[in-house]
Parts: structure tokens; sequence; C-alpha cells
């Protein structure tokens, strides 16, 4: 059983009832099992130039005690994505990972299939999506065991086209409770491996919020996992 309540009133404000939400989804960080850093997925609707709402989202996650001396972490990514495609109109990066820096902005203009990243115009087939839009776009779908979607997702100056499939339902232990989760596995459709060989496994409660309540990343050295703490 779930140990924590997300009312049905505040799904229909996050997903488009009222003119603006928020939400914000606080996790543990833990590699290999350790207690490293804590993370936040958070969300809001916007205006922008007076234009139509866009949705906006910051992911900031930062190393914790000891952590924090070994191998500093400290990021802030910021996008907004159109309200009615989940498409990104911009990305923010500032990444701070030990001695490894990364300062980046992407700016979309789909109405002429083409993006700014840093200082290159880059041609683009819409539509493409930014990893972190698409934790919240698998929210809106309808996830059943056996389904396989196919989404062209975008870092930096490359375009990659990935297969999701939702293979099963498993019950998960987080911080923020128990809960009954399809699990949702990315792969390549060119057969190549992750950046760093990685795996990603991302679980979402079977209830109608659909909570990311667990996103497992498997390393050559390691296992990353965020598990939900709270939602705010």
């Amino acid at each position: 059983m779930r140990e924590i309540s997300i009312p049905l009133l505040f799904y229909c404000v996050l997903f488009g009832q009222t003119d603006r939400w928020t939400e914000s989804l606080n996790y543990h960080a833990y590699f290999s099992g350790i207690h490293v850093a804590e993370a936040e997925l958070k969300i809001g609707e916007q205006q922008i130039g007076g234009k139509s709402s866009v949705i906006h989202i910051l992911y900031q996650a930062k190393t914790i005690s000891v952590t924090d001396y070994i191998f500093p972490i400290n990021d802030k990514i910021n996008i907004d994505v159109d309200s009615k495609t989940w498409t990104p109109i911009s990305v923010k990066k500032v990444v701070r990972e030990g001695k490894y820096k990364h300062d980046s902005f992407t700016q979309f203009l789909p109405e002429e299939n083409i993006f700014i990243y840093k200082k290159d115009t880059i041609s683009y087939a819409p539509p493409v999506h930014d990893p972190y839009s698409l934790i919240y776009l698998f929210r809106k779908k309808t996830l059943s065991p056996g389904n396989k979607f196919q989404l062209n997702t975008i870092d930096g100056r490359k375009i990659t086209q990935l297969q999701f499939d939702v293979s099963s339902i498993e019950t998960i232990r987080v911080p923020a409770g128990e809960f009954d989760a399809l699990k949702v596995t990315p792969k390549r459709t060119d057969g190549k491996p992750f950046k760093n060989a990685g795996q990603l496994t991302i679980w979402y409660s079977t209830e109608i919020d659909k909570l990311p309540v667990k996103i497992s990343i498997k390393l050559k050295f390691g296992s990353l996992n965020l598990e939900l703490a709270n939602v705010d």
C-alpha cells in the first residue's frame, strides 16, 4: 500500500484543469546503495512574452555530506516546453560535477525546423523531446505492460531515436512509500549503447498521477538510483 496520498483534485490541477499549477518531486540519490545527493524535479506553468502558456521544468541535484567534498555535484537545468505538444522551447544547463563544468543554452525554432545550440544552428525534423520533459510526457500517456513508444530525443547537438518498452508492473519501495509501478525501459533503435554503457529504467506508479517513483541508471562502475522521497 502507498504511504502518501496525492488527492485526485491535485492531479486535475496538475494536468491542465486550471491555468496555473506546480509540483515538486524530491528524490534521494544513491550510488551503489550509498546516499550521496538530493535531487528535485519541479514543474509549473507560466506565460512567456504574451504567448500561450508554456511548461517550465527545473531539475537540480546537489551532493550531500562527505560526498560534497570528494566529488561535488551542483547541477541545475531549466527547460521550457510547449504546453500542447510537450516539445522543447529552450533548454539551459549549468552542470558542475567534480572538475567538469558545462554551461549551455539551446533555443528551438520549430516553425523553421531549426535549433540553436551555443553558436551552431542545426536543422531537425520535429517533433523532438528533451530527456527531462519526457519524464512528464509519459505521465500523460496510457501505460500498460506491452506498450512500446518511439520518440526522438535531443541532448546537445545530438538527436537520437529511442524506443520505450513498458515491460511489467513491480512493487517498488522508496522513501516516499511502497508503490505498484510500471517499469519503462528505453533503448536506442540503432542498437548502440547509451553513454558510458549505461542502462536507464523508470518506474511510474500505477495510480492516476503516474508518479516517477524511481529512476535507475546502471553503469560500468556502479548504479545510480533516484528514489522518490516526497511530493510538494
